[in-house]
């Protein structure tokens, strides 16, 4: 049912209250999936040195922290402050490590540039070990106030698991996400171990789109076979020759490795009017989307079809520049927010994200997340719950628990994107509100 995963949530934030400081899980992390709440984005990679320590890298832009000087003539100086908790898992209350870390950077003058470190931490192995430690870590500009905390898993149960490699540009840097566009080098190391080569399976394949959440069918099965198989050094320059995404592994008998996605050169970004036009899918009649594909070979009959669409929904320029920008603002946001072997729009949480927008709250557990619009207690409910799937090449693959009563709330947001209207939770709000007031007037007064 549509509600089970959030009831598990609910209930486990219950248990969790008869036993001192509650688990992650009953936090709300909504915030996480609305950028206009990211002052500070912060970006981390986990590398395990051991069986018991592992090591934080961090990486933020200068331009998220408030530089000050106290008086003219001497440096800028901003400070930083990174709390952390290692917990036993994200429904625990049992702290494994914790501690808290500050830094300053100075400069001559407001630097634009991309400050980086890391920090070690300690993973303990336990008797009842899961290998599915999350670490919590908070971090605050201390001239401004603000802050931004992250939630991320320590996965050490193979020496073979993702969290065991390393991946590096030309120049030493890490790399803090997988995407690396084809015919940019990089390399990539074991963080324990010195390979001679790795075994690279190549899968260049084209995902169907998410269905809508009240869909019956079935999601289409993945072929683990890979289209291609080949070995690299592992000590050298790794370059990647087309689109696709490549899954590295010490051998092929076990499927545990590390996997590098490369969708387009400018990805998570959506400049190209090739990259543009799929994401409407979500709002074309059946028509529309074939007359689109008709115009998808020749690039100026594209762009005239996509300008022409947005007019027609806004209509006028500068509405359809407004809507334009919205749409694909989302569709950015879900690439950054819900990629994993395919590109974030195209997945189950990216399709309700690009449609309705950020979600009020958002509640994570060990089993999925469960996502909440509006008014938790109206009866027009817009609750999704999200199953996190098991899948060698990701963490981050999620399944929508899809159900027929979906269908409403579906029509009437494509509907408002279609009168030219950017659909939002507060659109949620005002008909969650309706629908409660009717059913309030249509009620027998309690003394009939």
């Amino acid at each position: 049912m549509p509600r089970s995963l959030l009831f598990l949530l609910f209930s486990l934030l219950v248990l969790s209250s008869c036993r001192g400081p509650q688990g992650l899980q009953s936090n709300n992390l909504a915030y996480l999936y609305n950028p206009q709440n990211m002052a500070l984005r912060p970006h981390y990679r986990i590398e395990h040195k051991s069986d018991t320590v592992s090591r934080v890298f961090y990486r933020l832009k200068s331009s998220e922290l408030l530089y000050t000087r106290a008086s003219e003539g001497d440096d800028y100086k901003a400070g930083f402050k990174i709390d952390y908790q290692v917990l036993k898992n994200i429904e625990s209350s049992v702290i494994l490590d914790i501690d808290s870390l500050s830094f300053v950077d100075m400069a001559a003058k407001v630097p634009n540039k991309i400050i980086s470190g890391y920090f070690d931490i300690k993973t303990p192995e336990l008797d009842d070990e899961e290998n599915n430690k999350v670490l919590f870590v908070k971090l605050t500009d201390l001239g401004r106030g603000s802050s931004f905390t992250n939630f991320l898993a320590i996965e050490k149960a193979s020496i073979n698991g993702p969290s065991y490699y390393v991946l590096k540009d030309p120049e030493g840097n890490i790399i803090f996400n997988n995407h690396i566009p084809a015919g940019v080098p990089f390399k990539l190391e074991h963080s324990l171990l010195r390979p001679k080569h790795y075994f690279v399976s190549h899968y260049n394949r084209e995902f169907p789109l998410a269905l809508p959440p009240y869909s019956s069918q079935n999601s289409a099965s993945f072929e683990l076979k890979p289209d291609t198989t080949f070995l690299v050094h592992a000590d050298s320059l790794i370059s990647l020759a087309q689109r696709g995404f490549y899954h590295f592994r010490l051998d092929t008998n076990q499927w545990e490795g590390f996997t590098i996605y490369s969708f387009y050169r400018h990805f998570p970004l959506v400049g190209e009017f090739q990259d543009m036009a799929e994401p409407l899918r979500y709002l074309t009649t059946q028509k529309e989307y074939e007359g689109m594909l008709a115009a998808k070979s020749d690039p100026e009959a594209l762009r005239m079809w996509i300008e022409a669409f947005w007019k027609s929904r806004a209509g006028q320029e500068e509405r359809a520049k407004t809507l334009i920008a919205g749409f694909y603002q989302r569709v950015e946001e879900a690439n950054r927010l819900f990629s994993s072997y395919q590109e974030g729009w195209k997945t189950d949480r990216g399709i309700i994200f690009i449609i309705y927008g950020p979600p009020t709250k958002v509640y994570r557990s060990s089993a999925g997340e469960g996502w909440v619009y509006g008014n938790e207690s109206s009866t027009l409910s817009y609750y999704f719950n999200f199953i996190n799937l098991d899948n060698p090449f990701s963490d981050n693959d999620y399944e929508l628990d899809r159900s027929a009563q979906y269908r409403y709330g579906w029509g009437q947001a494509i509907e408002s994107w279609r009168k030219g209207h950017i659909y939002n939770s507060k659109d949620i709000r005002r008909e969650q509100d309706a629908q409660d007031q009717l059913q309030q007037r249509s009620r027998n007064p309690m003394w009939y």
